[in-house]
């Protein structure tokens, strides 16, 4: 009946307990006295989400409030703190979580009406992972706070109310996201010579109804994804305006969309290593312009092997459609979400009837029933497969 664990040294202990929920690393204060002050070393502050908190946004606020004024640790791993809609303070939880040297912070503080101060700097320099949401600052305290995070791997930000987004200079960033930037008139990124992946999602200025992005000296930059903006003539026109040597850069692509306008000419650039591609699909009728612009992207990826097409909610369309032809040749095309609305087996019809070297198609469905529906519309088609993932 030895409580061995107890005997663990306390680095161990505290390491163990920051493993647990923030909730169960408090609980174990009642264990014995050893354990008493074990959770105020916690190296995980997770906080749980206020909009899954059972109480007053006051008690929450005191909750949190109480945890970092006990905490006695002189550095955390990960801080983490979702107010959601709700106000409160940003200054005083980035600045402890920075103070503590925290590689990973993730706050969330509304509303953006609110302008929030920035804090100190001390412990910058430890951030590897930054994700800010609804956070008021000036453009000017935002290019001071981004300017000072030197080890930075990863930046995300949303729901912010800059007028204009310079991320430049930072050598070990890999990986940013940039979410419903609405008020935002200009991205520049520039100058990063590690970035991996970038990712849009809804950008439009509310302002003045534009938006520019300039991107340059990003060698490495081979994943891109533009996301659920409503015009998706902008996912073309932002690959139309980037530098040819960008786009060369490129294996994969992916483009989300809730509308789609006309495409009337075929494209002018070319994305000559894109090898995966991929389309998500909300959209309702239009079917017409889904295909043009499906199949003069693919007609510009010389050198694509796969092509997934993933359906969100479609509302079918009944009128009779002619099948545009094109030279196109990817290896490998899977499909997921399929309901067999007209507009999905119109825009698949047209993909394996103008694929030249098309070795194999694949549907990807939950459900068995979606699985037959497919069988039952593709059943003409030999290199068919069918794939139920539960």
């Amino acid at each position: 009946m030895d409580d061995r664990i107890s005997k663990l040294p306390t680095d161990i202990l505290t390491s163990i307990i920051s493993r647990l929920s923030l909730r169960e690393a408090i609980a174990t204060c009642i264990l014995s006295t050893s354990w008493r002050h074990l959770s105020s070393y916690v190296t995980y502050l997770n906080f749980p989400p206020y909009i899954s908190f059972n109480g007053t946004l006051e008690s929450y606020v005191s909750m949190v409030n109480q945890v970092l004024n006990s905490h006695r640790g002189g550095r955390i791993k990960e801080f983490r703190l979702d107010l959601s809609d709700r106000a409160g303070e940003f200054a005083s939880s980035f600045e402890f979580a920075v103070a503590k040297k925290a590689e990973i912070v993730h706050i969330s503080i509304a509303p953006k009406k609110i302008h929030h101060s920035l804090p100190s700097m001390n412990g910058l320099e430890c951030l590897k992972e930054l994700s800010l949401s609804h956070i008021c600052l000036d453009d000017q305290d935002f290019g001071h706070l981004v300017s000072n995070c030197a080890a930075l791997e990863c930046f995300t930000i949303e729901y912010v109310a800059w007028r204009n987004v310079s991320i430049v200079g930072l050598s070990k960033l890999k990986h940013i996201n940039l979410f419903h930037l609405w008020q935002t008139e200009s991205v520049v990124i520039r100058d990063l010579i590690s970035l991996v992946s970038l990712t849009f999602f809804e950008w439009r200025c509310v302002w003045k109804n534009e938006f520019s992005a300039q991107l340059s000296n990003i060698p490495k930059l081979t994943k891109l994804q533009l996301r659920g903006d409503y015009n998706q003539s902008r996912h073309i026109e932002f690959l139309a305006e980037m530098t040819s040597c960008i786009r060369n850069q490129l294996q994969l692509l992916l483009i989300s969309s809730r509308t789609f306008s006309s495409l009337n000419h075929d494209l002018l650039f070319q994305l000559a290593n894109i090898k995966h591609l991929e389309f998500v699909f909300y959209i309702s009728g239009h079917w017409r312009h889904i295909s043009s612009h499906v199949i003069h992207l693919v007609k510009a990826c010389g050198s694509l092997e796969k092509l997934l097409i993933k359906f969100g909610v479609v509302i079918p369309e009944t009128e009779t459609r002619e099948h545009p032809r094109s030279n196109m040749s990817p290896k490998h095309i899977e499909i997921s979400g399929y309901l067999g609305y007209c507009d999905e087996r119109g825009l698949i019809l047209d993909l394996i009837n103008n694929i030249t070297s098309l070795q194999k198609v694949i549907f990807v469905a939950n459900r068995e029933e979606a699985l037959d529906r497919a069988r039952l519309d593709f059943r003409h088609i030999t290199s068919v497969g069918f794939l139920v993932i539960s």
